[in-house]
């Protein structure tokens, strides 16, 4: 009786620690940014700053009248560099904001403030959070020229609504592989895409010959009911190159 309750004490260990690396290898590959968002999310940061960061909501009192969303005016309005974008996470103000009496004289009325998560947050949750948040203001930009051109081609055909801001997320789709989409700079990009070759397959077509014929994949990619579409008669040849240099720009400046 002992032996037979240990037998199955063992084999429910054994099927215990193989889930447990199953949900570890599908999570690995998160890209920085989803993690952050997940952080944000779990952290309330949406609730004053709107959905996914975008919208911001109404302030009284406050001189600049509203709380920010993420997106739109954050370089220039409330953080020089990256520096500061932790500083606001952290202390709720920078110290550039707190050493200016007009800035304060602006807030000193408002009925929100920022919080400071300086005693919430891990080390890990702090760069992923500044993470997102650069991604979704777009606090760094590729200059002008052919991966610029390929942002706004991106933007245009609706790559970041699944492929998450700047490409740089991994928004879920169930039954997927790995049980999201990877981001365009993740650590699994290189195993969807072995060279660029294959990036403009799955721009075109919506799958590369490889995985396509390769009956493993083909069956992931069949069932998950988010599926990358195909460009092909619906992007020109100078735009695909410009796409083609965005995604490397992305990948050249991970986060």
């Amino acid at each position: 009786m002992h032996r037979r309750v240990a037998i199955v004490v063992g084999v429910l260990a054994v099927v215990a620690a193989g889930g447990a690396s199953f949900r570890w290898w599908r999570t690995k590959d998160l890209s920085r940014v989803e993690r952050g968002y997940r952080v944000a999310q779990e952290k309330g940061c949406f609730a004053c700053h709107g959905p996914g960061g975008l919208r911001g909501m109404a302030n009284p009192g406050y001189g600049l009248e509203e709380v920010p969303p993420f997106a739109g005016g954050l370089i220039t309005m409330y953080a020089s560099d990256e520096r500061e974008i932790r500083e606001w996470i952290s202390d709720g103000l920078t110290q550039r904001v707190r050493a200016d009496p007009q800035q304060m004289k602006l807030r000193e009325n408002a009925l929100i403030r920022m919080p400071a998560f300086r005693d919430l947050l891990s080390a890990r949750e702090l760069d992923d959070l500044v993470a997102f948040v650069k991604a979704v203001s777009d606090f760094e930009s590729p200059p002008a020229g052919p991966a610029s051109d390929g942002r706004e081609v991106a933007h245009r055909l609706g790559c970041f609504n699944c492929h998450g801001p700047q490409g740089r997320g991994s928004s879920p789709n169930a039954r997927a592989l790995k049980g999201y989409i990877p981001s365009w700079d993740g650590a699994d990009f290189a195993e969807l895409c072995r060279d660029e070759a294959e990036v403009k397959e799955w721009i075109l077509d919506g799958r590369p010959r490889r995985l396509a014929e390769n009956r493993a994949a083909r069956f992931f990619m069949d069932r998950q009911p988010i599926q990358m579409p195909g460009y092909r008669g619906h992007i020109g040849d100078k735009d695909l190159e410009s796409l083609l240099a965005y995604i490397r720009w992305v990948r050249e400046h991970p986060y």
